[in-house]
C-alpha cells in the first residue's frame, strides 16, 4: 500500500486532512451535523453524519476537501467501478448512484428474503450470495439472475470476503451477527486506504436456513 503520509480525522463536525510529515492541516471542512463515522476509499471520503436520529452520507472529495454530494442514505457493502458506486442500504436493497453527484441509477430488491447477502465484486462483476443462493448483478440495469460464484468459491463455506482491490471494514447486519456497523468499502483499480470508526465484523445470516 502506498504511503502517502496523510490522514483524515474528524472533531464533533469538523473533517480534515492532515499531513502527517510536515505536520499541518492540508484542509478542513465543516459539515452541519455531528460526525460519527467516516472511511475513505481511494479519492473519495465517505461521512457518516447524525441529526436527531437521523443518519446522513455526505461524500468529500479527497485531494480538495469539498463537498460533492449529501444524501440521507447510509451505505453499506460498497463498491466503486468507475462512476459507479454500488451498494446496499438499511431498506435491504442494491442501489446504484453516481459518483461524482449522487444521483439513483436503479435501485432493486435483493431477493434474499430471511437474511442479507454478501455482496463481492470479482473480475468486474458483482455477485450477491448465501449460502443457498447466488445472484449476478447486472450493473446496467439492475437487474439480478440466479448464478454461480467463480470455480473454488463455494458460498456455503466462506464468511468473509475482501477482493483484491477491497478495504472491507463491515458487512450489513444479519440474523447471526449482534452489531449495526458504518461502512464497507471496495474499489476497482489503483491503491487504497481507509481510516474508519465502526466495529468490524460480518458473517452470513444463516436465519434457519433462509435465502
Amino acid at each position: 500500500m502506498k504511503h502517502e503520509g496523510t490522514i483524515i480525522a474528524s472533531e464533533k463536525k469538523k473533517l480534515f486532512k492532515y499531513n502527517t510529515h510536515e505536520q499541518k492541516i492540508e484542509w478542513e471542512t465543516v459539515l452541519k451535523n455531528k460526525i460519527v463515522g467516516i472511511s475513505r476509499i481511494e479519492n473519495f471520503v465517505f461521512v457518516l453524519t447524525t441529526s436527531w436520529g437521523s443518519l446522513s452520507t455526505s461524500m468529500i472529495n479527497y485531494q480538495t476537501g469539498a463537498i460533492k454530494w449529501k444524501k440521507d442514505i447510509v451505505l453499506y457493502n460498497v463498491h466503486i467501478l468507475n462512476d459507479l458506486i454500488i451498494f446496499i442500504d438499511t431498506t435491504r436493497e442494491v442501489v446504484s448512484i453516481s459518483a461524482e453527484t449522487g444521483n439513483e441509477n436503479f435501485r432493486v430488491k435483493t431477493g434474499f428474503r430471511w437474511t442479507s447477502p454478501k455482496m463481492v465484486l470479482v473480475d468486474q462483476k458483482i455477485y450477491l450470495f448465501s449460502k443457498k443462493k447466488t445472484m449476478l448483478l447486472n450493473m446496467n440495469t439492475g437487474s439480478l439472475d440466479e448464478s454461480k460464484l467463480p470455480s473454488k468459491l463455494n458460498p456455503k463455506e466462506i464468511t468473509f470476503v475482501i477482493d483484491e482491490f477491497q478495504m472491507n471494514i463491515n458487512t450489513l447486519n444479519t440474523s447471526d451477527s449482534g452489531y449495526f456497523p458504518i461502512y464497507d468499502g471496495g474499489i476497482v483499480g489503483g491503491d487504497s486506504g481507509s481510516f474508519d470508526a465502526g466495529a468490524a465484523g460480518g458473517g452470513d445470516g444463516g436465519g434457519g436456513g433462509g435465502e
